[in-house]
C-alpha cells in the first residue's frame, strides 16, 4: 500500500517561536528572521490557509499575505495539542511526545485528553519533559509572555508547553491585542505568544462555513491591521495557526465499531476524528489487521504505527511518544469523521468542523511575517 505523500515542510510551524527567540538574540534561525527587539507570535486556533482564502472578503489583509506565499504547515496530526506543543518547544510531535488529541495512558489504563484531561495523576513535566522555548527565553534574560484567557493560565497543558512564561490575562480579543501592543511598545526585549481560540471553538460547534465564523475571521483581520498600524520599527509580528478546519455534515460522521471490533483486537480507540488511533490487545497483529481494515478504502486509509513512523509523519520518535504510540492509525477520507460508540463522547460527535488529518485544508496554515 502507498502511504499518503506529505509535504517536505510538514511541521515547520515548530520553528516559529524558537526562531523568534533566536531573532531577538540576533542569532541565525530556521525561518531566517531578521533581528528584532520584540516579537509577537499570534496563533489563531483553527485558521487554516485554505479557510482564509475561502473567506477572503472577510480577511483581505490575511488573504493577500497567503496569496503571496505566506504559508506554512502544521505537523501531524493536525490538532491543537500536538502543534502548539511543537510551537512551544521547537520539536516535532514524535520528539515532545504529545502525539495527538487523545492517547492511551498505559500506566493508568485510560484514554487521556492531552488538552483538558490533566489531573493529579498526570504530571506535565513527565508527559512533556523537553525544554520549552519559554524556559530558554527566561534563562537568557529575555521576557517571554503568554497572552490569553484566564481559564488556560494554570492548566496542565500550559505547564507542559509554556513553563516560566509571564501569563498576561485578557479575555476579549481586543483586550488581547491591546496587551500585545503594550508589549511591543515597551523597551524590554521579549517574545510573546498571543492565543486566539475563538475561531476553533465556533467552528467545532457550528462549522467554519458559516457567517458567524466569517465574522470572527473578520475581527481577527481587523485587529491585526490595527496592531500593524502601530508597530514600532524594533518589533515584529508573526501570524500562524495550529491547523485548518473541515466541516463534516451529519451524514458523513460515521461510527466504525463494526469495522474495527472484528476479532476483539481493539483495546482502546483514541486520536482525533480525522486521524483515529487504535491500540490493540495483540500489537504484533497490527499488520494483518491493517490489511483487513483497508477493505474500507472509501472510508479511511489504515496504516500501522510502524509505517507512519517510517514515513516520518511524526518526526523522530522519542521515548515518551514511543510509549503512547498507536498500533494502527485510520486517516479519514474526504470530509468523513470517525467515531466509536464506546470510546467517543457525544459532544465530539455533535461537532461540525474537524481536523487531525493530512489534507491540505487541515495542514496548510498561514505563516505571515510583518516588520521583518
Amino acid at each position: 500500500m502507498t502511504l499518503p505523500v506529505v509535504p517536505k515542510a510538514l511541521g515547520n510551524l515548530r520553528h516559529v517561536f524558537s526562531s523568534s527567540l533566536l531573532a531577538v538574540q540576533k542569532k541565525p534561525n530556521p525561518l531566517g528572521l531578521k533581528p528584532k527587539k520584540k516579537i509577537v507570535c499570534i496563533l489563531v486556533d483553527g485558521m487554516g490557509a485554505e479557510n482564509i482564502l475561502a473567506r477572503a472578503g472577510h480577511a483581505p489583509y490575511l488573504a493577500a499575505a497567503v496569496r503571496a506565499g505566506a504559508v506554512g504547515f502544521s505537523g501531524f496530526p493536525s490538532t491543537t495539542s500536538a502543534n502548539i506543543a511543537s510551537f512551544a518547544t521547537g520539536l516535532s510531535p514524535g520528539e515532545h511526545g504529545l502525539i495527538g488529541h487523545a492517547v492511551y495512558d498505559r500506566k493508568h489504563d485510560r484514554t487521556l485528553n492531552l488538552l483538558t484531561g490533566w489531573d493529579e495523576s498526570t504530571d506535565p513535566l513527565l508527559w512533556q519533559p523537553n525544554t520549552c522555548v519559554s524556559e530558554l527565553s527566561t534563562a537568557a534574560g529575555i521576557a517571554c509572555n503568554v497572552i490569553g484567557h484566564a481559564e488556560y493560565q494554570h492548566s496542565g497543558y500550559t505547564m507542559a508547553t509554556m513553563r516560566t512564561a509571564n501569563y498576561l490575562v485578557a479575555e476579549s480579543m481586543r483586550e488581547r491585542f491591546d496587551r500585545a501592543l503594550e508589549v511591543m511598545v515597551s523597551k524590554s526585549e521579549s517574545i510573546s505568544y498571543l492565543y486566539i481560540p475563538e475561531l476553533d471553538k465556533y467552528g467545532h460547534k457550528f462549522g467554519w462555513e458559516t457567517a458567524g465564523w466569517a465574522a470572527l475571521l473578520e475581527e481577527v483581520d481587523g485587529e491585526l491591521r490595527r496592531l500593524v498600524g502601530k508597530l514600532p520599527t524594533d518589533a515584529g509580528v508573526l501570524v500562524v495557526a495550529d491547523h485548518g478546519m473541515m466541516d463534516s455534515p451529519l451524514e458523513r460522521r460515521l461510527y466504525i465499531d463494526d469495522f474495527v471490533d472484528q476479532g476483539g483486537l481493539v483495546d482502546h480507540f483514541a486520536g482525533d476524528t480525522r486521524a483515529s488511533y487504535l491500540y490493540l490487545k495483540q500489537p504484533d497483529l497490527a499488520q494483518g489487521f491493517t490489511e483487513q481494515l483497508n477493505n474500507q478504502q472509501e472510508i479511511f486509509t489504515a496504516v500501522t504505527g510502524t509505517q507512519a513512523q517510517a514515513a516520518n509523519w511524526f518526526g523522530p520518535i522519542g521515548p515518551e511518544a514511543r510509549d503512547r504510540f498507536p498500533d494502527v492509525i485510520l486517516l479519514a477520507k474526504s470530509n468523513i469523521t470517525l467515531f466509536h460508540s464506546v470510546f467517543t463522547k457525544k459532544r465530539a460527535f455533535d461537532m461540525t468542523a474537524h481536523h487531525g488529518g493530512l489534507t491540505s485544508q487541515e495542514t496548510r496554515v498561514p505563516l505571515v511575517r510583518i516588520g521583518f
